[in-house]
């Protein structure tokens, strides 16, 4: 068979006659050369029936196969001895054989192919990379071809774990970065106002001087209170990204948690400013009532923090007959479009709102907790016209 083992064979035993002589018999150290091809040919044929996780073969111009084997076959419960004079290209799905074949041809001119990778080439999900290079005979012409394949998929599965790995990793960077450059701030003002009225209630030890003790006493309440709600802002991110918050839904009266929670945001109301409670449906629903709780609280201080003295800040709830919906508007500074791509990230504060109190968590944590009760937020808003931001959670069917 005249193939590249064939060609290899005759080529080393001319070599080994060239030695002794054509005219004489083989002599010991011929048969030694010959035993020690055999061997090594022993070896490579070896190599390529065993070949892990992939093939190696051996083309002819025309494509057609002269030697293939490898684990590939056996893991596609096809006999390598059966390909033999097939052409290649049939070995792979349509969607390849036009590029295989152009890469291929190529090969013939002398070109190598490395790491050519072929996505579901022979399993689907799966991914190879085909190596092919150029076996040049005596007289420098090409006309046989070597191609590798290899089976790449559990190094793709490791690169991508290994990428997201170093894309958390970064993130995580980014978001202790960000966490000291804002805790830096947010802490400074609050402990600056504890610290100097503390220092200035000492001063005033007079009984007509009580206005001016109350005043400071309001001051360190209040920052004690904004420090609070920083911690808690940290504490439930923390609890979120350890998997420590679950949705537990129970039956509750929507219209008296919600009027609660807004006479609760009365002490913290600017001057003027009035919330406008409506609820449409049944009012009796199935949801996280703590977590419920958090989402409007937040969007009603967030929603008292960016608007202006003697302003209205409306709040209704429909209950749909699959679904809770929650609006919170305000006529306050609104929120740009370019901001609005970003609202729900951690830490992002508004391009408007810099000068303004906040960890720029609230609305994260508002879009975590929709979610963990199988909901979502969006957002309406333009800038000096105010914002709304709409929640919708799933309920199920009423029991009648």
């Amino acid at each position: 068979m005249d193939d590249a083992r064939s060609v290899h064979i005759k080529s080393v035993r001319r070599k080994g006659e060239s030695n002794i002589g054509t005219s004489k018999p083989m002599g010991a150290k011929s048969r030694h050369a010959n035993e020690k091809f055999a061997n090594v040919e022993k070896l490579f044929l070896q190599l390529l029936t065993n070949y892990p996780e992939g093939s190696i073969s051996i083309i002819d111009k025309n494509f057609q196969v002269i030697y293939t084997g490898g684990e590939l076959y056996q893991q596609l419960q096809k006999d390598p001895l059966s390909w033999p004079g097939k052409n290649i290209l049939s070995m792979f799905p349509s969607t390849l054989e036009k590029r295989i074949q152009s890469e291929l041809s190529q090969v013939f001119f002398g070109k190598i192919v490395s790491d050519l990778e072929l996505h579901d080439c022979c399993f689907a999900g799966h991914s190879y990379t085909m190596d092919a290079f150029p076996l040049v005979e005596e007289d420098k012409s090409v006309k046989r071809a070597g191609i590798i394949i290899r089976n790449i998929t559990r190094l793709k599965q490791a690169e991508e774990g290994f990428r997201m790995a170093l894309e958390k990793e970064k993130e995580l960077g980014e978001l202790k970065s960000r966490f000291v450059s804002m805790a830096s701030h947010e802490f400074r003002t609050p402990l600056s106002t504890i610290l100097t009225s503390a220092y200035l209630l000492s001063k005033y030890i007079t009984t007509e001087e009580q206005s001016k003790r109350d005043k400071h006493l309001e001051r360190i309440i209040s920052s004690v209170n904004t420090l609070t709600d920083i911690l808690n802002d940290f504490l439930s991110l923390g609890k979120m990204e350890e998997g420590k918050i679950l949705a537990r839904p129970s039956s509750f009266n929507i219209r008296e948690l919600i009027t609660g929670i807004v006479n609760e945001m009365v002490p913290i109301e600017k001057k003027g400013q009035t919330i406008q409670y409506d609820h449409n449906g049944e009012e009796m629903v199935i949801l996280d009532k703590g977590l419920l709780k958090q989402i409007v609280s937040n969007l009603l201080s967030n929603a008292i923090k960016f608007s202006s003295d003697e302003t209205q800040i409306e709040v209704k709830t429909v209950h749909h007959a699959d679904a809770l919906e929650l609006r919170v508007k305000d006529y306050g500074m609104g929120i740009s479009k370019g901001d609005q791509k970003h609202l729900f990230e951690r830490f992002f504060r508004g391009a408007n709102a810099m000068n303004i109190q906040g960890t720029g968590l609230g609305l994260h944590i508002v879009a975590r907790y929709a979610e963990l009760m199988n909901g979502n937020v969006t957002c309406k808003s333009e800038l000096e016209k105010g914002s709304e931001f709409i929640v919708t959670l799933k309920q199920p069917p009423l029991r009648k």
